[in-house]
């Protein structure tokens, strides 16, 4: 009997077999992939960061264009806490990752990473003191109101024109000028007294001389009147700008309402009243008490016989010469400087308070120091975050101060003295022939005195009390963190 007839070999599968095979182990696995990232997206959520630092930066933004920050004081500042944003994020995510650990995982996206470095490259950028931002924003035109796309588009024309207008007596001259500068000054002379001379000089950006001619002959300051007012309004557009040299009898009273330019004013013996939103504001030699408005710009003055106010928001401030009382309240975004203030001087910010009854001396204010010279008091300062120095001061003190160190040079007779410090040393010199009582109380500090006081130590307080050559006015010292010296002066 013969073998069963055997069955060949299986015969390997074919290429395209194979072909089919691996792709489908690739799609298994390609949906395997798409799967777990699935569930791992779901199961994550975005972070806070995100919309709280476009609000911030919205914020920000928002100030800087409406002038109620200094782009050079914000930069100055953020050098100094940039670090507190790493911080705070960290902390933030911490909290999230906490609270959502449980149903999701907290993701932070690349574009926060990157907004997150520039922010700290800038920081490190403005902790620098070399750096001008002031300059740098006047460079690069920060602020918005001084685009003017005309200007880049066009041609200048220039033309001039000379407009003499009668006044009545006892005059009120109103200048309205949107662009370009306001200047006056004063003729006294007879043919003068009873006229307003208007020089303008009129500025136009076109790309046609036929237009540029047609929008010069337009640029006419319109004049009415009304009893002993007369307005003066100057027509102006973004194309369109006039600088004004007017001349007036010293008798007239000036109001003056400038858009983009500097205001100077110079010899009159009336009320003068300026509201200026860009620009510089200079006055000189005004008899009469005048009130200033300010949005953005310097301000100085020097010799006003009468009154002074300033408020609004304002650079540097220089102040001299003030026979009546002046009074500088809004925001301060560059130095003060003030000499010589007979009648008085109140300043208020939102961060420090002067009140001195008579300068003599001078005032000098800058974001980390305060110092006051030769004054007669009741002197009282309020602030925080500076140095203060008063020397050779007259009468009554009063210091309140936080995050800064403080000292005070008073004259014979001694007035009385409060002085209020935290995370700062005081140092206070008295005349030794002086009559005054002493309580001074330093709270994790210590009290060092030239004079015969009783001292007390106790736990972390340091108390030095007792009276200078019979007693008198109480010189009442409290400070915390921060040592106290009593020092003899001349």
């Amino acid at each position: 009997m013969g073998l069963p007839p055997q069955n060949p070999p299986p015969y390997p599968p074919s290429r395209a077999q194979w072909k089919a095979q691996r792709r489908q182990w690739k799609m298994q696995a390609k949906m395997q992939r798409a799967a777990w990232r699935a569930q791992y997206r779901g199961a994550q959520r975005g972070s806070m960061l995100g919309p709280l630092f476009l609000t911030a930066i919205g914020v920000f933004a928002l100030l800087a264009t409406t002038h109620h920050i200094s782009l050079p004081s914000f930069w100055q500042w953020y050098g100094h806490w940039w670090p507190l944003i790493l911080i705070g994020a960290g902390v933030l995510l911490a909290l999230e990752s906490l609270a959502f650990s449980r149903h999701s995982r907290v993701r932070l996206g690349g574009g926060m990473v990157l907004l997150m470095m520039i922010l700290a490259l800038l920081g490190i950028a403005a902790a620098h003191n070399h750096v001008n931002w002031s300059a740098i924003g006047d460079q690069i035109h920060l602020d918005n109101d001084d685009l003017n796309l005309s200007q880049m588009f066009g041609n200048r024309h220039d033309a001039s024109e000379e407009i003499v207008h009668a006044l009545p007596p006892n005059a009120t001259v109103v200048i309205q000028n949107p662009h370009g500068d306001v200047t006056i000054t004063t003729d006294n002379t007879a043919a003068a007294a009873d006229q307003i001379h208007l020089s303008l000089k009129k500025t136009v950006y076109s790309n046609s001389d036929s237009e540029s001619k047609q929008k010069l002959q337009a640029l006419e300051p319109l004049i009415t009147s009304n009893g002993s007012v007369i307005v003066v309004h100057m027509p102006s557009s973004d194309s369109e700008m006039t600088d004004m040299d007017v001349t007036l009898p010293a008798s007239a009273t000036v109001e003056v309402k400038a858009g983009h330019g500097d205001v100077l004013i110079n010899g009159i013996h009336a009320p003068v009243t300026v509201n200026a939103d860009h620009g510089d504001v200079q006055l000189a030699g005004i008899a009469g008490d005048a009130h200033i408005v300010m949005r953005d710009g310097d301000f100085s003055a020097s010799n006003i016989q009468g009154s002074l106010t300033l408020s609004g928001h304002m650079n540097d401030v220089t102040l001299s010469q003030v026979s009546g009382t002046a009074g500088l309240d809004g925001d301060f975004f560059g130095d003060i400087h003030l000499d010589a203030l007979h009648g008085g001087v109140h300043l208020h910010s939102s961060r420090t308070d002067i009140q001195v009854a008579q300068l003599a001396g001078s005032i000098i204010l800058s974001d980390d120091d305060l110092s006051v010279e030769n004054a007669t008091g009741p002197v009282t300062v309020a602030t925080r975050a500076k140095d203060v120095a008063l020397r050779q001061i007259t009468g009554e003190v009063r210091v309140s101060n936080s995050n800064g160190g403080v000292e005070v040079t008073t004259l014979d007779p001694v007035g009385a003295i409060s002085i209020e410090n935290s995370n700062g040393s005081v140092q206070v010199t008295l005349p030794a022939d002086g009559k005054f009582s002493v309580q001074a109380t330093s709270v994790q500090g210590d009290v060092h005195t030239s004079f015969a006081l009783s001292t007390q130590n106790g736990n972390d307080h340091s108390i030095v009390s007792g009276s200078v050559n019979g007693g008198g006015p109480l010189v009442h010292i409290t400070a915390e963190k921060g040592d106290i010296a009593l020092h003899k002066g001349d």
